[in-house]
């Protein structure tokens, strides 16, 4: 039995999710910073660690934003625009295919979104850590 076919296209659903991602890893930053100025005794001010939160939205470069002086930032940059490639990668798809593919190939492309989009904010949170630390 063959299953309806499904178009391959950007959609307000890719941005719900990327929007809904950034929302969580931003949450998670501001409580990071938080935490940070108990641990370290230092005093982020509140202005920039919304800065911070925001800049969840930039994958990885999100340690650079909240330690300038951090350094490591060519190692930063480079997975970021590896990450980049990768999100770039999985909207192809839906960006240049525009037509209806099997259930199972359009599964395949949306489970590579979701997949590539939480790499990314994962590597926020992570390059957070490591500049914060």
């Amino acid at each position: 039995m063959n299953s309806p076919a499904k178009t391959l296209r950007l959609t307000w659903w890719h941005l719900g999710l990327w929007l809904s991602l950034a929302l969580v890893a931003g949450g998670i930053a501001v409580r990071a910073c938080l935490r940070y100025n108990e641990v370290a005794g230092t005093d982020k001010s509140p202005v920039h660690i919304a800065v911070i939160a925001a800049a969840v939205l930039a994958g990885p470069l999100v340690g650079s934003v909240a330690n300038p002086d951090g350094g490591g930032h060519g190692g930063t940059i480079l997975i970021t625009a590896l990450l980049a490639a990768g999100v770039f990668g999985a909207l192809a798809p839906f960006t240049f295919v525009k037509r209806p593919v099997s259930r199972l190939a359009f599964g395949f492309a949306r489970a590579g979104f979701v997949l590539v989009s939480v790499v990314w904010f994962l590597a926020a949170l992570i390059s957070l850590g490591i500049y914060l630390s």
